[in-house]
């Protein structure tokens, strides 16, 4: 008689240990279920999860009875396998419509029950929230390979190959770190429904944040807490929900206070040679909640909030990631770089990211000098006036290290062919910088500063046109990379505002024949975006308005 075991030896599945009771998915199921531990039969043939619990439990499905009965021993499976016959993974307009059809959208209040109790802790509770949401451990690994090939391609704060023990680890020890973090991965990557009347602020978005407070107050502060506090406050941004952001992003900086980051002491030298791995990451994650808290200001100016992080990048400058690479064995140190020079011809700079040795994250730069730029503007010595002053000396020389810090970008080998995060955030700086000159020669054209002005005026033509590239690459880019997130959302900001100051400036100042065509070129690729990030409907929105009031009765 054939057998599909490739051992002689008895399946130790058919042998081991029985439970007591049916599992859930035989018992929702009304199936027969021959009870092995870890796993039962059925379940290992479809690939589910099997969780037991009691059959007194009469609790709906997404609920867990008081005593907090639920097993993990199903998520033990260090040598789980793919069996014959799986059905493989496709990828579509959404890439996870595959494995969220069977999801549970919310969590049941009734699930917190047992929190009320001592016989479940944090960890095991926010695992069986993660399990109930997600139902099979292939849609939990299938989360995280979206994110880790979305992304965290640009917004790189989680190094893969220490997330991915610690998500192994999570089967055998159930941690509520590393699955909150899973959620908040499961957060960003998924696609705006455009059926849903509730936005992107939906039932599953309150679960993860009500499940991420609750871990918060329950356990440690945490370098994966601060990564998944820095993910929603990015999806926060990405889908025109400003004010939770901006509280997000004010919670990520007290959580960096309390790390001890806001002291020159924390990034002396001898602790860079001492802990170089963690200074890097504590390094990514600092500049990362800079640049989110640039975007949300920039992002929404109608809100006018303030800067979180002002006070520390103003006071010294926290090292950026790459200055660790010399301590780091494995780096290839080519993340440090002079304004201008250019990165080795033919190596793939970001191809070893999955390790914090190769980890480069240019989008530190990028949030430095944007920062710089926003703090600039509202300090007296840059007000933004019907007449400001006249471009200065400073002014000039940021932009051109700006320039220069985009050009090396451009010049750059990435896997994804390029860093639009940091070049998206570089436009924007270097057209709010200039910004003020265009207003200058409008008002004071015979001014003796004009060429100071016009030294200005065509930094931004130079960031336009460059803008205007990009958005041919959106209209032009794969179905595939869009529904990963691999698109930054601070893109939909910078046509925007690109936009607006051709509708404003475009036949004057700027001196544009065609600015009427670049325009409508960004707004495509608004429409574009608007698919996958909710903030780019806000811009294509208020660009039609524009349009309007400057054409009236624009057709869109």
């Amino acid at each position: 008689m054939s057998t599909a075991s490739s051992s002689p030896a008895p399946s130790p599945r058919q042998s081991g240990p029985k439970s007591d009771r049916v599992c859930r998915n035989c018992r929702d199921g009304k199936k027969g279920c021959d009870k092995v531990l870890p796993v039962c039969s059925r379940c290992r043939k479809s690939g589910r999860v099997c969780v037991w619990q009691d059959d007194g439990d009469l609790l709906p499905r997404s609920a867990s009875s008081a005593s907090g009965s639920v097993r993990f021993e199903s998520f033990m499976l260090g040598q789980q396998q793919v069996l014959p016959g799986t059905p493989s993974y496709s990828v579509t307009a959404d890439p996870l419509s595959g494995y969220m059809a069977s999801a549970t959208p919310t969590l049941n209040p009734s699930m917190f029950a047992s929190m009320d109790s001592a016989t479940e802790d944090i960890h095991s509770f926010t695992l069986r929230c993660l399990v109930d949401i997600l139902n099979h451990r292939q849609s939990v690994e299938h989360v995280v390979s979206q994110y880790f090939e979305g992304v965290n391609t640009w917004f790189t704060i989680v190094e893969r190959a220490t997330f991915e023990r610690q998500l192994e680890d999570m089967w055998l020890s159930p941690s509520a770190e590393t699955a909150a973090l899973v959620l908040c991965m499961l957060l960003i990557v998924r696609t705006p429904n455009p059926n849903s009347v509730f936005g992107m602020g939906d039932g599953r978005y309150l679960s993860t944040k009500t499940i991420l407070g609750l871990v918060r107050s329950k356990v440690p502060l945490s370098m994966p807490l601060m990564q998944a506090e820095l993910l929603v406050a990015m999806y926060e941004f990405s889908h025109g929900m400003p004010q939770q952001a901006y509280m997000s992003v004010g919670t990520c900086y007290q959580m960096s206070r309390a790390f001890g980051w806001h002291s020159q002491v924390f990034w002396s030298e001898e602790h860079q040679r001492l802990r170089p791995d963690v200074l890097k990451l504590s390094s990514i994650l600092w500049w990362a909640i800079v640049y989110v808290d640039c975007l949300v200001q920039v992002g929404y100016q109608e809100q006018k909030y303030p800067l979180h992080t002002s006070d520390v990048t103003s006071s010294f400058t926290v090292p950026f990631p790459e200055v660790f690479d010399q301590y780091l064995p494995d780096s290839l140190g080519f993340g440090l770089q002079s304004p201008g020079q250019n990165y080795p011809s033919g190596v793939v700079l970001d191809a070893n990211m999955d390790q914090i040795d190769g980890m480069v994250w240019p989008e530190a730069s990028s949030a430095w000098y944007l920062s710089n730029v926003l703090q600039e503007l509202s300090s007296g010595r840059s007000e933004l006036g019907p007449y400001p002053p006249p471009p200065t000396a400073q002014r000039n020389v940021l932009s051109g290290a700006i320039t220069a810090h985009t050009l090396d970008l451009y010049a750059g080998n990435w896997k994804d062919g390029d860093r639009i995060a940091a070049v998206g955030t570089n436009f924007i700086a270097l057209m709010k910088l200039n910004q003020p000159c265009l207003l200058h020669s409008v008002h004071a054209p015979s001014s003796m500063h004009q060429d100071d002005s016009q030294y200005g005026i065509n930094t931004i033509k130079s960031a336009i046109d460059a803008v205007q590239g990009e958005a041919v690459k959106v209209l032009q880019v794969s179905d595939l990379r869009l529904s990963k997130g691999g698109v930054a959302p601070c893109l939909a900001f910078t046509m925007y505002y690109a936009s607006l100051l051709l509708i404003s400036h475009g036949e004057g100042g700027l001196q544009y024949l065609n600015w009427l065509e670049k325009v409508e070129e960004m707004r495509k690729a608004l429409q574009v975006l608007s698919g996958r990030w909710k903030i780019a409907e806000k811009y294509l929105n208020g660009l039609n308005i524009a349009l309007n009031n400057r054409f009236g009765g624009y057709a869109t």
